[in-house]
């Protein structure tokens, strides 16, 4: 039998953890002696691992307390919801990390801080916004696909380089060696970061070019869409000609 004390050293959980359990219903003690101490065995041993094993992947304690004691729910019916619960944590973290990229890039492109673009980010990102927007364009492995591209510092550059660029050249006729060289750059990068899958790059262009009015593409503006695309129409034009 292990004390309160004895079971906090051995499992690491503090006695103020393990008097809240107590509280609520989660752990009792076996039994307690007649000085009112309380006393565990190797069953609230292995509950309390249990316990601490759900904790650790994110279940709450009201529904560990349902699993363990009340709950028809099998452990892999469990595990299975509370799966779908941390993509979902997932996707949201993604979200907001393009909102905070976006903002940055916002602010490394026009050279100052525009707020208008930083509160409207952050409530789209907030409201959870991006994924019903995204969920009218692509299925959900598309939608991870565009959300969890990773942007390192080198590549976010690039990719500042080239919108600057074409911000400063949008008078440039389409078939103009300008406007060509830089759709070019556009595709090398958009084959890098997402390789050649022409179906989830149709679904994500078309995503892009409905809502480059709004600031979850930014800076993908509808001048900045419109000078890409006849461009790149240009060269399809050409390789259908030699």
């Amino acid at each position: 039998m292990y004390s309160i004390g004895k079971l906090s050293k051995k499992t690491g959980v503090t006695k103020r953890t393990l008097d809240y359990y107590d509280e609520i219903g989660l752990l009792k003690p076996q039994s307690t002696t007649g000085g009112g101490h309380r006393l565990y065995g190797e069953d609230e041993v292995f509950k309390l691992e249990q316990i601490l094993a759900m904790k650790y992947i994110g279940f709450p304690l009201e529904q560990i307390k349902l699993i363990i004691e009340e709950s028809t729910q099998t452990w892999e019916e469990a595990l299975q919801a509370q799966l779908i619960m941390v993509k979902e944590k997932k996707n949201k973290l993604l979200e907001m990390e393009t909102a905070i990229k976006a903002i940055l890039y916002s602010m490394k492109i026009e050279k100052e801080v525009n707020w208008s673009l930083i509160f409207g980010a952050i409530h789209l990102f907030h409201e959870g916004g991006v994924s019903e927007v995204l969920d009218q364009y692509m299925n959900e492995e598309q939608k991870e696909k565009l959300l969890a591209v990773n942007h390192d510092q080198k590549t976010a550059e690039q990719w500042i380089a080239i919108v600057h660029e074409i911000k400063e050249n949008l008078d440039a006729p389409p078939h103009s060696e300008i406007a060509q060289r830089l759709a070019a750059r556009w595709l090398e990068g958009v084959y890098d970061m997402f390789g050649e899958d022409e179906e989830f790059l149709g679904s994500a262009w078309n995503a892009i070019s409905e809502e480059s009015n709004g600031v979850m593409f930014y800076p993908m503006t509808k001048e900045v869409i419109t000078f890409i695309t006849e461009a790149i129409k240009v060269q399809e034009e050409r390789g259908e000609n030699e």
